[in-house]
């Protein structure tokens, strides 16, 4: 009984000490109130909406922008140094365009970065090239390559799903044919149902 006593006594005496430690100004108190996020009401200003309107411009998708992209080695005995390096990737909000849009690359390029490589099991090091894609302009786009079901290609300049067979979509809707009529999602030309 009196080891039980000692351990609740112990137990107490620990969690005061805890509760009532000086916070360092680099390390502060951990507590539920960093979980979420503290939205207090405070009254609409011109100076408010300034500040509300230069973080949406940016946060907007537009040019590239520098993330820190992690290099994957491609067995686990080897180590790639530098480990990570920053790229320029499509990021941003594209919130204010069509719904549901996402920010992707129109145009991108492969990088290679010279990286040495060590393999642990062999203790020797090699010097090496990682390709990595780098983005050069960004838009915000709803389709994206794996929306677009065979015929369809993705087109990224369009940011849509089109036809490969532009040539046969303009025959098929000259003025010359008037029977037929072309289906955007079978990229075919097919002949118009009578009305009877």
């Amino acid at each position: 009984m009196a080891r039980i006593l000692l351990l609740f006594v112990l137990f107490v005496t620990v969690r005061a000490a805890h509760k009532h430690r000086p916070i360092h100004p680099k390390f502060p108190k951990v507590s539920e109130d960093y979980e979420t996020p503290q939205i207090t009401k405070v009254a609409c200003s011109s100076e408010n909406e300034r500040i509300r309107n230069d973080i949406i411009e940016q946060s907007k998708c537009g040019a590239p922008k520098e993330v820190f992209e992690y290099l994957e080695s491609q067995a686990a005995h080897q180590q790639i140094s530098p480990g990570a390096v920053w790229v320029k990737r499509c990021v941003g909000l594209c919130d204010y365009d069509t719904y549901g849009s996402k920010c992707v690359p129109l145009k991108k390029q492969i990088r290679y970065i010279p990286v040495r490589i060590y393999n642990v099991k062999t203790n020797k090091e090699s010097c090496s090239t990682y390709a990595i894609e780098e983005h050069l302009s960004c838009g915000c786009c709803a389709g994206t390559p794996d929306q677009c079901a065979p015929p369809r290609i993705y087109d990224p300049r369009k940011c849509a799903c089109r036809c490969p067979n532009r040539k046969e979509k303009r025959n098929c809707r000259s003025k010359l044919n008037q029977i037929m009529r072309w289906n955007p999602s079978k990229c075919a030309c097919e002949e118009k149902k009578r009305i009877r």
